[in-house]
């Protein structure tokens, strides 16, 4: 009986095991920030897994090793996309609490901000399939950055919107308080001339 060497694709497993880092690192980033498990993105892993399992069992099918690689991307592509759908959640979050103030006096980008997280949004929604996997990949992640950059920056705000809200209340209590006694003043004197 002759054995044959079989020569095992050490770099191409070696990209998928970066890859397959990116992917875990990523769901675990959504996950402490989300404090929820994307499993979609780790289902992605677990056919990764089943890939690499096939492919070390006939070393000469080297498909799996692609579909390893694609199911890595595909994990990260998943992974990003539920962090942005969670930002943009708090960011329509932050606009429906603060509906009712002035934001731009208080954070003066805010306008940029808006129309940069309206970016991402339209990503998610615009997902065609005219580009590749991996254009989408990567601008799933550059948007990522800058939308957890602009959540971040709105809750620092938030301390100072809370005052605005606030002083407008106190001021709206003011002017209740002077229309009641502005009323019982007229009252007064309308009761006094009557009698």
């Amino acid at each position: 009986m002759s054995t044959t060497a079989i020569k095992i694709d050490h770099a191409h497993l070696a990209k998928i095991c970066d890859l397959f880092k990116e992917a875990e690192r990523a769901i675990k980033e959504i996950e402490d920030i989300g404090n929820e498990l994307i499993v979609p993105a780790v289902n992605q892993l677990r056919y990764t897994g089943n890939h690499l399992v096939r492919y070390l069992a006939d070393p000469s099918n080297e498909s799996e090793l692609f579909e390893a690689e694609r199911h890595c991307k595909r994990a990260s592509y998943d992974a990003y996309e539920a962090a942005i759908l969670y930002y943009l959640k708090l960011f329509h979050k932050f606009k429906d609490d603060y509906r009712r103030v002035s934001i731009a006096s208080v954070l003066p980008d805010y306008a940029e901000l808006c129309l940069q997280v309206d970016k991402a949004r339209k990503l998610i929604r615009d997902n065609n399939k005219s580009k590749t996997r991996g254009e989408f990949y990567q601008q799933c992640k550059e948007h990522l950055d800058v939308i957890a950059g602009n959540v971040k920056k709105m809750d620092a705000c938030r301390d100072e919107l809370n005052k605005l809200i606030k002083k407008e209340w106190i001021q709206l209590a003011l002017l209740v308080c002077a229309v009641i006694a502005a009323a019982g003043g007229i009252a007064a004197i309308v009761s006094a001339a009557c009698s």
